[in-house]
């Protein structure tokens, strides 16, 4: 038995290795905080290639500078994984081609019976022209009475200088369509590098795309956390050798911390499709609260007596399982992957130091407590009464964060050069998702929402409805051009055209293309195209009024900022309501565990949680993670206080609490030290309330 705890490491370290293939771990923070019927409508818009599009802008409008975008844009079609690149306002051959096909079905026709007269007096003015007009007139051949019209079908409205695209008066711009989204890390990080790797040789030359996010805050978040690991295991590693004083107790204590992380390390990563890297550093820093089982348990010698179970720390341990346990069913991602391993790595740990550690022949602990602060303390109801104090403070100070993006990593190079893109464009248009039944369908929803918003751009903007078109269509054919033709050609060579100079003029209206467009790939450089998902269609459409758009029943908005806005409190609905549950269970339990008792051991949960957000709501706005930190603190709170009200050695069992907290703040407090607000966020409140527990314990009689 003495081997037991090596073995099971062994065991979980020869799993992990087998399973490593099957073991991932998401930088994703976005999924994090976003519903699963978020998570659809992204998936969705990734396949229609939202948040696909990269900027390359080159500073100035020099002749080197459109040299350099010459140069670039050759250069950058070579990557893989970039489909399109776009330098000039003159449109693709595909969209040339397109317009080409399907010209007489796009542009308004005028179906008034022309008479000869008419004809004539029309060609008349144009053979005057050639001779009349200073600059030259061209003629169109194909149209000489222009009875067609076709609007400018494309309104981006694109800033441009001569046929280069601009970037207002920074510099020119190059559009760049790639196949790679945010949400996919490996292709993400490969594009990144050849793009850099051609961009570098450029001076004067600033380029952002959306997966640029994904890459910058993955390696910074990567290497937030492994120094954050590091230096907390440090840390603990030495606390740990100070305070055991036993080479033995210690070598088997981190072994089982080791064991319990990695136990609910491959638990969750099975479990959870994208569980995220913060979950698994926050989960490893709460694994560090099971340490006070063993001080507990260590400092009043339950290994060397005939006790099988000590009930304080299993109360303890139960109102924290509790706690955890209600948690994991939030429908708040990251709060319910960081209760799920709590609730396997505090599991883990408890069965080994309550049962297996019995078995290692534990030296009893000679360590007592000299207590040298003040005699005089004051009573609990003075210390409940302050808190109450606290707590009515907060409540009327208290503002919430309701951006969730600014619990990331704040890219700030990233942010500005985003912001630099986003203030250039002249029209301020925002992506939503259209869904029907049928493609036919669709292209009527997005007439309908270009009725109520004519700025709106979308596949409405160059493909005409399957009914009008039809219309249109026999409007052609029972149009007489072959008359047209040979009317025009009669009078033109009377006039003095060239014979056969209209031989063309409206064949262009014969073998007029299908109203069945099939093929909308040639639309990808605009952003545009059909995804069908489980016998649905979908499609991307730009609004300028997104209220508007909102107001049909096939609209969904995939604005990350508008959804998060809208879902935000939801979040801290939720939360409450979780949190309401959690702490009704946890004051029962309480009653139950300490009887009369009660009052001081609620103090252990109400003065740290009133004091730490005391501090807060005077320092910062509150967001997701301080509340849920805030439970977590009375979930460690609530332990001290049972352990203090049932003890028959309040010296030996302060002792546990006061190394217990320094363990706890030695494993949370380095969270502080994160570029990312969701760590620093839980480490500031952690941090707090383990100082005003510590507090607690010098002045609480």
């Amino acid at each position: 038995m003495k081997y037991i705890n090596y073995i099971i490491l062994l065991v979980l370290l020869c799993t992990a290795f087998l399973l490593k293939d099957h073991l991932k771990v998401s930088t994703n923070l976005v999924s994090l905080f976003a519903s699963q019927n978020t998570i659809k409508k992204l998936d969705i818009a990734d396949n229609l290639g939202y948040s696909k599009e990269m900027f390359v802008v080159i500073k100035g409008f020099s002749k080197a500078s459109k040299s350099k975008v010459r140069q670039l844009s050759k250069e950058l079609k070579k990557i893989d994984r970039i489909n399109f690149v776009q330098s000039s306002i003159i449109p693709t051959k595909q969209i040339q081609e397109f317009y080409k096909k399907y010209y007489p079905l796009l542009a308004t026709f005028d179906n008034k019976h022309q008479s000869a007269d008419e004809i004539k007096n029309k060609l008349q003015k144009l053979y005057n022209s050639q001779f009349s007009n200073i600059f030259y007139s061209a003629i169109d051949k194909n149209d000489p009475l222009k009875l067609f019209k076709i609007k400018n079908l494309n309104n981006t409205k694109l800033s441009y200088k001569g046929s280069f695209i601009t970037l207002e008066n920074y510099g020119y711009l190059i559009r760049v369509r790639t196949d790679v989204s945010p949400s996919q890390m490996n292709d993400a990080k490969i594009l990144y590098k050849d793009i850099h790797r051609l961009l570098d040789n450029y001076q004067d030359v600033v380029s952002f795309a959306p997966f640029y996010y994904t890459v910058e805050n993955s390696m910074q978040i990567q290497k937030d956390v492994q120094q954050i690991v590091a230096l907390s295991s440090i840390i603990l590693f030495l606390i740990y050798f100070v305070l055991l004083k036993n080479i033995k107790l210690l070598m088997h204590t981190l072994i089982v911390l080791a064991s319990s992380m990695i136990f609910a390390g491959l638990i969750s990563t099975l479990v959870f499709d994208n569980f995220n890297i913060l979950s698994l550093a926050f989960g490893m820093s709460l694994s560090a609260v099971s340490i006070d089982y063993l001080f507990h348990y260590y400092f009043h010698n339950f290994y060397k007596n005939s006790k099988k179970i000590d009930k304080n720390v299993l109360y303890g341990y139960l109102t924290t399982m509790v706690a955890f346990g209600i948690f994991s069913f939030i429908p708040i991602a990251i709060i319910s992957q960081i209760s799920f391993f709590a609730v396997l790595s505090l599991s883990f740990a408890y069965i080994l130091f309550t049962f297996v550690f019995k078995k290692l022949d534990i030296p009893d602990c000679n360590t007592t407590l000299k207590d040298k602060t003040a005699t005089y303390r004051l009573p609990s109801y003075l210390i409940f009464i302050t808190s109450i104090i606290f707590l009515f403070y907060s409540s009327f100070n208290i503002k919430f964060d309701t951006n969730l993006k600014n619990l990331d990593y704040q890219n700030i190079n990233l942010l500005n050069i985003e912001k630099m893109f986003k203030n250039s464009k002249k029209q301020k248009l925002t992506p939503v998702i259209i869904q029907a039944k049928s493609k036919n369908e669709l292209i009527d929803n997005l007439y309908k929402l270009r009725q109520k918003i004519p700025k709106s751009f979308s596949l409405a903007s160059f493909i005409p409805k399957k009914s009008e078109c039809l219309q249109k269509k026999e409007l052609l054919k029972s149009y007489d051009f072959h008359r047209l033709n040979t009317i025009i050609n009669q009078q033109a060579k009377q006039i003095g055209f060239k014979e056969s100079y209209f031989n063309q003029s409206y064949v262009f209206t014969k073998n007029l293309a299908s109203c069945d467009i099939d093929d909308f790939k040639v639309f990808n450089p605009y952003g545009l195209d059909i995804y069908k998902k489980q016998n649905n269609y979908f499609t991307m459409a730009f609004v300028d009024n997104l209220k508007i758009a909102n107001s049909f029943d096939f609209v969904s908005s995939i604005d990350i900022k508008e959804i998060f806005t809208n879902q935000v409190q939801e979040m801290y609905k939720n939360l409450l309501l979780f949190s309401l549950m959690v702490v009704s269970i946890i004051f029962i339990l309480l009653i139950l565990s300490v009887k009369k008792r009660f009052l001081y051991a609620l103090n252990y949960i109400i003065f740290p949680v009133s004091l730490t957000l005391a501090i807060l709501v005077s320092i910062s706005e509150v967001n997701l993670m301080h509340l849920f930190s805030l439970i977590i603190l009375i979930a460690i709170g609530i332990d001290y206080g049972i352990y203090m009200s049932n003890t028959n050695k309040p010296n030996n069992t302060m002792l546990a609490i006061k190394y217990s907290i320094l363990s706890t703040f030695a494993a949370f407090g380095v969270l502080a030290f994160s570029s990312i607000t969701a760590l620093y966020s839980i480490g500031i409140v952690i941090s707090l309330g383990t100082l005003a527990i510590f507090i607690l314990t010098k002045v609480m009689k």
